[in-house]
């Protein structure tokens, strides 16, 4: 081998080994501006919808009511890759700071409905007591239901808004988002009419953010768990979103729960 083959070579793993400990250095970089920059919530965890929802050592807790939402379909690649993401979480050693939900669970809201522990006036249907059951009022929503057509052309197209992710405050849900103006007014426009079948709007009507929900985190992170919580993001969150650029969803569910583990479809809404 020639003198200059030799310094070639040396040159070119030099250069690799330099290009490596440069992605190393950015990777890590990057990670620590994401932790410093993700909002502080001790205070807040649990938050009160968690505590609704679960014990603080992340056993469920009865938590009845009535929805609108699109569950992932069993035989799809989006549900295969949201159940990677909640195994990783199972096998953290954050584990036991999660009330995890079960993957045949996995859905997105399209409407937030009534439940019987959280019966404000922008939650409860205005025309159903307050002092009514929620069977009462799942059987009141659910014939109004019956009658309600959605309206607009399906599938429903949302696209998983990584950096939103990633950064979100809490574990774990996956920020969606329509795939663009024409989805959002789509979306929008039908959460409106559903708005009217159950007779209330959310504070947070105009600005919902759709998501799904894989955990409620119920105690705050160790600087090491929010690292590690960090890390396990940025290795599924890209994987999802390449392997399903843009999420279908099909016609909405009108579902009764009587916890957070099991959504059972009611009506499927008609076209």
């Amino acid at each position: 081998m020639s003198k200059s083959i030799k310094l070639s070579r040396r040159s070119f793993l030099l250069a690799s080994s330099a290009a490596a400990a440069v992605n190393t250095l950015n990777s890590s970089a990057w990670a620590l501006s994401t932790l410093q920059n993700l909002p502080q919530h001790d205070a807040v965890l649990p938050n009160r919808d968690g505590l609704l929802k679960f014990n603080p050592d992340g056993s469920v807790r009865p938590f009845a009511g009535n929805t609108v939402i699109c569950h992932l379909p069993a035989q799809s690649v989006m549900r295969d890759r949201a159940v990677e993401l909640h195994d990783a979480l199972a096998g953290s050693s954050f584990r036991p700071k999660l009330g995890l939900l079960p993957p045949d669970s996995f859905h997105m809201t399209v409407f937030s409905g009534a439940n019987d522990q959280d019966r404000k006036v922008t939650g409860w249907p205005s025309d159903v007591p307050l002092t009514a059951s929620i069977e009462e009022c799942n059987r009141i929503v659910g014939d109004r239901m019956n009658r309600f057509h959605v309206g607009c052309e399906m599938p429903l197209r949302m696209i998983l808004n990584q950096p939103r992710t990633i950064a979100y405050d809490r574990a774990c849900t996956l920020r969606m988002m329509p795939a663009d103006d024409t989805e959002n007014r789509k979306i929008r426009a039908l959460r409106d009419r559903l708005g009217e079948v159950y007779h209330f709007r959310s504070k947070d009507h105009d600005r919902y953010e759709f998501h799904i929900t894989l955990a409620y985190q119920m105690k705050p992170f160790s600087t090491e768990e929010q690292a590690l919580y960090t890390s396990i993001l940025r290795t599924h969150i890209p994987r999802i979103a390449a392997s399903v650029p843009v999420l279908e969803l099909g016609l909405p569910e009108f579902c009764t729960f009587k916890d957070m583990y099991r959504f059972d479809i009611q009506k499927l809404l008609s076209t």
